[in-house]
């Protein structure tokens, strides 16, 4: 692959970081692969005209946003968005993800692919207006067919990344012609501002409040809400229950102590309370995806 169709960035903040590989692969169209260790980062992006994003969550949790509402994609979704300028942030609520993402400018980019697929017709700007409606943007739930598109993205050897990369878009943007907008799941699990501000501002104080035994009664009566709806608001935010979240903070800790120091994996188990690294490795993969070593590793 040339070099100049591709640019690697890095994000830091306080947080962490996050690091993208982007691809350039048909004229105004880029293929990114995306890993973060953080909170947010601002993309490098300030172009405006019209712009299809498309998303797909392979770890982790990521956050957008439509209007009002907020929406997460979760490990095997997909998102579709029509933007009148690209995304000025991207949040991740877990502080861990891996997806790749398909940056569409329209006023670059070819109006129509059917030239590549014979007598099928498929404009992107067209495929993306179709199953976002007037709501701008589109979730499909962890469908087996869109994960075999993008899990084969993630093993091919980097000098046949561009020919693959336009095949696999193409592939995308056929399977996307063909779903209708019923597929959208995206009304179904929206969350409004006061529930994503609830369950933050609740994350928040378990995280420095970690020495100490909160239920979910505690929580409720603070900020003057039902357990329920607490329930409800956190789960949507982190994808996990509230009694999950402790053990996931936990686990990021010891992740950013294995990739800023040099610390062994046994060091860092028996700092984080774990006597055993072999039940660590364990607790550790379940939360992050990989066990601690590979971790260590790939991100170090």
């Amino acid at each position: 692959m040339n070099l100049s169709d591709k640019k690697e960035m890095v994000f830091e903040n306080e947080m962490g970081n996050a690091s993208v590989s982007e691809y350039s692969v048909f004229p105004g169209v880029t293929l990114s692969f995306t890993s973060v260790h953080t909170d947010n980062f601002k993309p490098d992006i300030s172009n405006e005209g019209t712009f299809v994003e498309i998303h797909h969550c392979r770890e982790g949790r990521l956050e957008q946003t439509v209007g009002d509402d907020f929406f997460y994609l979760m490990p095997g979704d997909l998102s579709v968005s029509v933007k009148n300028k690209p995304s000025d942030i991207y949040s991740f609520p877990l502080r861990h993800y891996h997806g790749v993402t398909i940056f569409i400018n329209v006023d670059i980019a070819p109006r129509c692919f059917s030239s590549f697929l014979e007598d099928v017709r498929v404009q992107p700007i067209e495929v993306a207006k179709k199953l976002c409606g007037d709501k701008n943007r589109f979730i499909l739930r962890n469908e087996e067919y869109v994960e075999h598109i993008f899990s084969e993205l993630y093993s091919i050897p980097e000098e046949m990344r561009k020919g693959y990369f336009k095949i696999k878009i193409l592939e995308l943007l056929f399977v996307l012609n063909g779903i209708g907008p019923s597929a959208d799941t995206s009304e179904t699990v929206s969350l409004s501002k006061t529930q994503v501000r609830l369950a933050k501002q609740a994350a928040e104080f378990l995280s420095e409040n970690m020495d100490k035994r909160v239920t979910i009664a505690d929580l409720a009566k603070m900020f003057n809400v039902s357990d329920t709806y607490l329930k409800n608001a956190f789960k949507g935010v982190y994808g996990v229950p509230i009694s999950s979240f402790g053990r996931i903070q936990k686990m990021q800790s010891a992740a950013q102590m294995l990739i800023h120091t040099d610390k062994s994996v046994s060091e860092v188990a028996y700092i984080f309370g774990y006597s055993n690294e072999s039940k660590f490795t364990s607790a550790f993969k379940k939360i992050m995806g990989d066990n601690p070593g590979k971790y260590k590793k790939m991100n170090g």
